[in-house]
């Protein structure tokens, strides 16, 4: 990962090269953000940019030997610790650390630094239990300070997720965050301020990174992805400001991409309490891929959400044209105060329950009988 591939934050960008030119570097940093805004993708890129040997004024070279390593993810001088736990892999190993999974640390990184904490979870197979960085993280990390640096000025010790490290085990890092050895750098990824300690907190220097707007996100995703730009800025609203998602929306293709001609139809049925129409609507509609329908329940969120924004005549937020923007200045009455919580509530249920495997027809049929009643209460 480079600066350049990192989607929008110019401005973050330039100041961390700033830094880096002045010879300005924080010893311990933490970027702090959702963790699907960029905040691995900008430290990675930064620790990289630290360590090239032949860096330029606006990215890393590229092509000296510790950007050759980088991009391997095997720079000997980059150090990973992560939250973890066993797993069906490593069931039977003690004490579970980091280290046991940095060959699938480097697979989920290698296809994008833009995935959220639960995609990790997922990719280890640990998704029902509580991952933590553990004490023998923390001893991992005061042995590796203890080690020269091989190949570049500085030793990186790169933390994801922050918040995870164990209560017990952070006071052994508390020193060395405060003193640490000659040339170490620590290099801290959060996205929850509130549930680092404070004896960490008090120890870093802290980079809030926001997610990216929605004009950065389709811009890179017709740049970069090659992405049709009228589909881009679809997929950016769909996401908002979710790289990963859009990313997601992106790699599916039409598979995934809301079908705005059947949400309108959808919303006439129910408006119209025509059962029949309902019924079929819904058997069509379960024919699709879970991914589909996903998105689907998060489109019809969104526009949930527009037809808020009509009724409190903030229209300047709404950025869409033709049929959307006008099916919603004709469907905002119908979702109010008095009925807008159920309903979001109701569709994130399904959404809930289709990610547990729900019947399709049955989620939809239900789901549809639900909008039934909440519009024409």
């Amino acid at each position: 990962m480079q600066f350049r591939e990192v989607i929008g934050h110019d401005h973050i960008k330039g100041q961390l090269m700033a830094n880096v030119r002045a010879n300005r570097i924080s010893h311990a940093q933490l970027f702090l953000g959702p963790d699907d805004s960029g905040t691995l993708a900008i430290a990675l890129a930064y620790a990289r940019f630290i360590l090239c040997h032949d860096r330029g004024e606006e990215d890393a070279c590229g092509k000296c030997p510790s950007c050759l390593k980088f991009s391997k993810l095997a720079h000997p001088d980059l150090h990973f610790f992560f939250p973890s736990a066993p797993n069906q892999e490593h069931k039977k190993e003690k004490p579970v650390s980091s280290k046991l999974f940095l060959p699938r640390w480097r697979e989920i990184l290698l296809e994008t630094p833009y995935f959220t904490y639960r995609q990790w979870l997922e990719h280890l197979g640990i998704e029902n239990k509580q991952a933590i960085i553990n004490t023998e993280d923390c001893n991992d990390i005061i042995r590796t300070l203890g080690l020269k640096s091989y190949e570049g000025k500085y030793k990186i010790i790169f933390v994801y997720m922050t918040e995870k490290l164990y209560y017990a085990a952070a006071p052994k890092l508390l020193k060395v965050l405060e003193e640490p050895p000659q040339n170490t750098l620590f290099l801290m990824v959060s996205e929850n301020k509130d549930l680092v300690l404070n004896t960490i907190l008090s120890r870093t220097q802290i980079l809030k990174v926001p997610r990216p707007s929605e004009d950065e996100v389709s811009q890179a995703l017709a740049e970069k992805a090659g992405t049709d730009p009228v589909r881009a800025r679809q997929i950016a609203f769909l996401a908002d400001g979710s790289v990963s998602e859009a990313l997601r929306l992106a790699k599916h293709g039409g598979e995934v991409m809301a079908d705005f001609d059947s949400f309108r139809e959808w919303m006439r049925y129910c408006y119209k309490k025509d059962t029949s129409k309902i019924i079929k609507w819904a058997e069509d509609a379960s024919r699709g891929g879970r991914e589909k329908q996903k998105s689907f329940f998060q489109y019809g969120l969104k526009i949930f959400r527009l037809c808020l924004l009509h009724n409190y005549n903030v229209d300047s937020l709404i950025r869409l044209e033709g049929e959307e923007k006008d099916f919603i200045s004709k469907f905002s009455p119908f979702v109010n105060h008095r009925n807008a919580i159920q309903i979001v509530t109701a569709f994130n249920t399904a959404i809930t329950h289709l990610e547990r495997n729900a019947n399709p027809k049955i989620l939809f049929t239900d789901l549809s009988f639900q909008l039934v009643r909440l519009m024409h209460s």
